[in-house]
């Protein structure tokens, strides 16, 4: 039970579900609808064919002619959704023109928050009496409306300013709910999608934009449990229920709590979650069909076929026809009698009756219950004298920086929520509890993004205050937080890396050693023997070596291990692993003794001494009342066993403690590994690559800052990928697959992209047409990828080659993976004798033949050396008995696996997700991205480097339909291969956040404080002053209709922000430019906006020019400051601008004085040459502004033509380090404008006063000194 999140570009799927709305766009008056869920005939809303019709949602629906719960027909939901217009006026919402991303997909049109309830919900709804179902629907109507209320009042907001720098408030969201009954296998499922409009109206200026889609992604989870105890609560209060925890669900923790209602049987649960027992009932009817048919009983191999045969048919799609409620009711009817016989629905609900709980008030009474219910659970976070809100405070604080480095606001109310999910508490009152313990948790926390702007004087002004009284500058829904105890782990750790280690090798004495080793006939690469010595050699206590997928980490290591051990004697290397496998297969690798973390951690821990001291004592007690010296003997061996296994678990002086898969290894244990090796005096190694998957559900990140911080040697060489023309002998298609430099390529599908540098973004684009050429790029709908990549590891496994099969969820892990099994026993490949087969976790029976994965660890199953069986192990199975499955493991091993383990912790093993398959390496691996999927490039690099020989993408696209639909709203691409293209090359543009909360902090700053940002404020703030001052100079030079075109234009907020610089460079200038004519249409009898056509004159007329070149009287020599003869709350919001603009100016001079990069020496050396005091100033700040990272050059190369005020900002500085030029990019004399007097005003109109207009904003009052070189048009010369 959640809210799920999906972007959308149209609605079209919703629509073609539902039937149209009985009350649509008015057709049907108010007075006529007796309730807002079942129209005018109540009967006719469960008869009626289809889903019932979409309705509106959200307070912003007033704006655009609806009402909140009112019925919406399918033409107003495809002019909001699709079309981005206003369906009361039909005037578009979207002025600036719906167009494609820059990766050719379709506009966000909206957001879908699609709410599902418990399967337990699920069924009581299904069969219950008209009235009971009516509440049931009522209350889930109640909870997704108050869940969009939420999300109105806490998140909703929209952005302004140029690069959206000022979060700004709407009116409210709207969009449309549709009900839908049933899942795709036809089972109950209730759900209602929550269509959101991507359209909202900015309160400040009623213009139509974007809504904040921040807001939406960063809020999800949070609005997701906050929905999930709303359904609960509203529920509980109207009808009564008790929750509890299903069995199957317990042990999790305090994510998995109060799920399912009390007295529904999970057997009839069972039956109505998916098709498993449909499948068995038809294929039992088929069977019994055929074998009276032909009077011979069919053998294992006929129903292999007959149940491959029914698997298929069975598999639904999503077709347009949509039976109404009382056929579905009916068929579910029949499905319980058909699949659960003995199950009394009377007999449910008498159970569920008798489950009564009620729903708890605000106050003192919810507070307390919480604390006594939770309190098992927050034993660890009690302190003398707390309330028990302050406990659940410490709780959320503690489970959240447990699963993170960094976090919001919103994570904090997310983790109350959870922790307040099995207390039914009043509905209205829910938010306000939870939000209570999130306050207090924030306050625990340490806050990293600052606050820079106070906004006292702005009061409730929405342009310039946001939420919580902040300015719009710092909406505090943004802010990042970490703790104390996260950045004092971070610190320790990196400190381990700068700390000088005595027992770091002397400079070229591991380098010879390495040498030698390789003489002797180790076989290293050069890069391998280099990152080898730099391990040894570095002087530091903490190194770390990086190696992509493939290319020899642990045969690095192996060689320092040994090289190592030559210096400190045998057991002097110590390995470090997450599992238990990783730590055998390390041990067998380097040849040295190694531990799981976990094992570590626990051996130096207070319970596990406890537990030794008495072990010791006990020993002792024994040994004293020995009665032989044989006796005592046999004890003093066991102690010394003891001791050896003790010691064997701890680290040691003058160890080498290697990490393996440390980019997975969370913060936590990383620091503590450091303290043990610093205690110690053991030296640390980390070795993995920051590229794959980092650590699961816990802050990390430190591998990653090692690579960045180059503490690290990287490995370059690839081993893993083969390409001998030998390895494709039996393909069907010759060596036509072979790619022999596919492993190159995968170092750039590491690597990845910059979507800001245009030559990384085209170096993308032929990496991807280098796997379409190799056809490791394949394309396709959804289910034609899906049926590719099943025939592609089905073709391989014909051919003897190990497979892999990535998809992109566990519904299509479990399909692919059932659909292999069966047909491998149609091809005789594995054992279908119904008698032979065994039950795994997933529901799928397998047989002799099948391979199957563990996914758990327990000591108690154990191999033929005694290896106890480990999470992510891969078995083929040889044979099933009537309690033991047994089979081989990837090293040949045999195993004997209890059945009932192996059905509560085996799963078949053709297909699994990416997080599951780091680690597995096979021959061929095809990896499936469905339609709806974003993949990170961390991600996509994992799924193409499974296989030694391929390694194939399928990038799928939505339906031909679909496509056609967003194509003519937006232009996006239709073909599929185009479509393809464009996902694989956006995934290599998305880098996955491996960021310490250390560098967060750092970088939280640096982007508050950069000038990009700070001008773009400046504009902002200024602009709001110069509107009204520019809107009554527009007046006195065009009619009344061009100014109304101007100033509703969705580029006005563009051009007053221009003219605030404008009228305070040069306002005479400025003046002429305005004036000058604007024709309707361009030279190619396009429509043009006249506010874009203005901004575009000034900037290329004067402020590319003048507020290029850097003067000592403006702020940082770069911002023309504001001028105006009374203080306002916008005037001081710029004059806090300003003096954070100085002030970053200063910080960059005195940062560029140190003298560390090659630029600034030069510099600072022109400067004392010339006596030019700001020059080291003003080139710092044009690094900044312009993102100049050129270690050498001060400014950089010339940027291009057409970067406008970039170009002559360079041209400025270059005469004054080079002392050449004008400093001018192109001095000559530019056409004269002529100023524009209005033709034909409308004799209606009154002109307004243009003084009268000055007056009330006398800011502007205080007119600017001209430049020393205006003229009408620009600067002469």
């Amino acid at each position: 039970m959640a809210i799920s999140m999906t972007k959308l570009s149209s609605a079209d799927y919703y629509l073609d579900r539902t039937r149209e709305a009985l009350q649509a766009d008015g057709a049907i008056p108010d007075e006529a609808t007796p309730g807002p869920l079942t129209g005018p005939d109540p009967a006719a809303y469960y008869n009626a064919e289809g889903n019932p019709p979409g309705r509106w949602i959200g307070s912003a629906s007033r704006l655009l002619g609806g009402e909140t719960g009112r019925q919406a027909g399918a033409e107003t939901v495809r002019m909001l959704i699709n079309e981005r217009r206003n369906p009361e006026t039909g005037r578009s919402l979207d002025q600036a023109g719906i167009r494609a991303d820059n990766d050719g997909q379709p506009p966000i049109a909206g957001y879908d928050l699609t709410q599902t309830v418990p399967k337990s919900v699920s069924i009581l709804w299904a069969f219950a009496d008209q009235d009971t179902r009516r509440a049931i629907d009522e209350c889930l109507h109640q909870a997704a409306d108050m869940t969009i209320g939420y999300f109105e009042a806490e998140y909703a907001a929209t952005r302004a300013g140029a690069g959206g720098v000022a979060s700004t408030a709407c009116d409210g969201v709207a969009g449309f709910a549709f009900d839908h009954w049933d899942s795709r296998d036809g089972d109950p499922h209730p759900h209602t999608h929550l269509v959101i409009s991507n359209r909202v109206r900015r309160t400040t200026d009623g213009q139509w934009t974007a809504l904040d889609g921040r807001a939406v992604y960063g809020a999800t989870v949070e609005l997701s449990e906050y929905n999930a105890n709303l359904v609960k609560d509203l529920l509980t209060q109207r009808l009564g229920w008790a929750w509890h925890e299903p069995a199957r669900a317990r042990g999790r923790g305090t994510r998995a709590v109060a799920g399912e209602v009390q007295g529904v049987p999970e057997e009839l649960i069972d039956a109505f979650s998916g098709r498993d027992r449909e499948i068995e009932t038809r294929l039992a009817a088929i069977i019994d069909e055929e074998e009276r048919r032909t009077g011979h009983t069919i053998g294992w191999k006929r129903r292999a076929e007959l149940h491959k045969q029914v698997w298929l048919e069975t598999r639904k799609p999503k077709t347009d026809a949509r039976p109404g409620l009382a056929e579905l009711t009916r068929r579910w009817h029949g499905k319980l009698r058909a699949e659960a016989p003995g199950t009394s629905i009377d007999a449910m609900w008498q159970a569920v009756d008798s489950h009564r709980d009620r729903t708890i008030e605000l106050g003192q009474t919810a507070s307390r219950a919480a604390g006594i219910r939770l309190a098992g659970q927050l034993a660890d976070h009690q302190t003398p004298g707390q309330t028990e809100l302050e406990r659940l405070a410490d709780a959320a604080m503690a489970h959240t920086e447990r699963t993170r480095a960094t976090w919001t606001l919103s994570n904090i109310r997310a983790e109350a929520e959870r922790l307040l999910a099995d207390i039914r508490l009043d509905p209205t009152a829910r938010a306000d509890t939870a939000n209570q313990v999130a306050e207090l948790a924030i306050r625990r926390c340490v806050k990293i993004t600052p606050t820079r702007y106070r906004a006292g004087q702005a009061g409730d002004d929405p342009a310039l205050v946001s939420r919580a009284g902040r300015s719009t500058f710092d909406d505090p829904t943004l802010d990042r937080y970490t703790s104390q105890t996260i950045l004092d782990m971070e610190k320790r750790v990196m400190a381990t890396f700068g700390r000088t280690d005595p027992l770091a090798w002397g400079p070229g004495e591991g380098t010879r050693l390495i040498q030698s080793m390789r003489a002797g006939g180790n076989r290293l690469s050069d890069d391998q023997a280099k990152a080898a010595a730099y391990l040894l050699e570095n002087p530091h206590a903490a190194s770390a070596l990086i190696g992509p997928a493939g290319t020899g980490k642990t045969t690095t290591m192996r060689a320092v291990a040994r090289a190592w051990e030559t210096r400190h004697g045998r057991g002097s290397v110590l390995g470090l692993t997450l599992s238990v496998r990783a730590r055998d297969e390390l041990a067998d690798s380097i040849g040295t003794n190694a531990i799981t973390i976990a094992k570590l951690l626990d051996n130096v821990s207070e319970r596990h001494r406890a537990q030794i001291d008495d072990l010791r004592r006990e020993f002792r007690c024994r040994l004293a009342a020995a009665r032989t010296p044989a006796e005592r003997d046999r004890i003093r061996r066991a102690i010394s066993e003891s001791d050896a296994r003790e010691q064997a678990g701890l680290i040691h002086p003058g160890q080498l403690v290697i990490v393996d898969e440390a980019g997975m290894v969370g913060t936590p244990e990383l620091d503590a590994i450091a303290e043990l090796c610093e205690r110690a005096g053991a030296r640390l190694v980390l070795t993995g690559d920051p590229m794959q998957l980092d650590a699961p559900a816990a802050p990390g990140g430190l591998l990653a800052w090692a690579e960045r911080e180059h503490r690290c040697a990287t490995l370059t060489s690839l081993w893993r990928f083969r390409s001998d023309p030998g390895l494709w002998a039996n393909d069907p298609d010759g060596g036509r697959a072979r790619w022999a430099d596919e492993g190159k390529a995968t170092l750039r599908l590491r690597a990845g992209g910059d979507r800001a540098k245009p030559d990384s973004v085209e170096a993308c684009r032929r990496l991807v047409a280098e796997y379409a050429a190799h056809h490791r790029l394949h394309w396709g709908e959804d289910r034609e990828c899906e049926e590719e990549a099943y025939r592609m590891t089905l073709q391989w496994q014909k051919t003897g080659k190990t497979t892999l099969l990535v998809a992109g969820t566990n519904e299509q892990v479990r399909a692919m993976n059932q659909r292999t099994i069966l047909e491998r026993r149609v091809l005789g490949l594995s054992d279908g004798d119904p008698s032979r087969l065994a039950t795994l976790s997933d529901g799928l029976k397998i047989g002799a033949g099948d391979r199957i994965v563990s996914r758990a660890n327990d000591h108690q199953v154990r191999g033929p050396d005694g290896h106890r069986i480990e999470n992510g192990m891969a078995f083929t199975v040889t044979r099933i008995d009537t309690d033991a499955i047994t089979c081989r493991d990837a090293d040949g091993r045999q195993w004997t696996i209890p059945r009932d383990w192996a059905k509560a912790n085996c799963e078949a093993g053709y297909a699994t997700t990416i997080h599951k398959s780091q680690g597995m390496t096979v021959d061929r691996c095809a990896a499936m991205f469905p339609s709806d999927a974003r993949v990170p490039c961390n991600l996509q690099y994992v799924a193409a480097t499974r296989g030694r020989e391929e390694n194939h993408l399928l990038y799928a696209c939505k339906d031909e339909k679909t496509r056609q639909t967003e194509a003519m709203l937006s232009g996006s691409d239709t073909d599929p291969e185009a479509i393809a293209r464009q996902r694989m090359l956006s995934t290599l543009l998305t880098r996955p956040d491996t960021r310490t909360a250390t560098e967060t902090r750092i970088d939280e700053h640096e982007e508050r404080y950069s000038l990009t940002r700070l001008l773009r404020e400046h504009d902002y703030a200024a602009g709001l002053i110069a509107g009204p001052h520019l809107e009554a100079k527009l007046r006195q030079c065009h009619n009344p209709g061009i100014v109304s075109m101007i100033t509703r234009s969705p580029n006005w907020e563009w051009l007053r922000a221009l003219w605030s610089r404008a009228w305070m460079t040069d306002p005479k200038r400025a003046m002429a430019i305005v004036s000058r004519d604007i024709s309707p249409k361009d030279e190619h009898g396009n429509r043009q906006d006249p506010a874009a056509v203005m901004a575009g004159r000034l900037s290329s007329g004067l402020l590319d020019r003048l507020n290029g070149a850097v003067r000592d009287g403006w702020t940082a020599g770069i911002i023309p400051p504001i001028k105006a003869s009374r203080n306002t709350a916008a005037l001081d919001l710029v004059r806090q601008n300003e003096l954070l603009i100085t002030q970053r100016a200063d910080a960059l001079a005195r940062q560029a004085a140190t003298g560390e990069q090659p630029w600034s020496r030069t510099v600072m050396e022109t400067a004392r040459k010339h006596g030019d005091h700001n020059l080291l100033r003003d080139v710092a700040v044009y690094r900044d502004m312009w993102h100049i990272d050129d270690p050498d050059q001060p400014i950089g190369q010339r940027p291009p033509g057409r970067s406008g005020r970039q170009e002559q900002h360079w041209c400025n500085l270059d005469a004054r380090i080079t002392g050449q030029g004008s400093g001018v990019v192109n001095p000559g004399k530019t056409r004269k404008t002529t100023r524009n007097r209005p033709e034909n005003p409308t004799p209606r109109v009154e002109t307004p006063n243009p003084a009268a207009m000055e007056e009330r904003n006398p800011q502007w009052k205080t007119r600017q000194e001209p430049s020393s070189n205006n003229s009408p048009d620009g600067p002469t010369q």
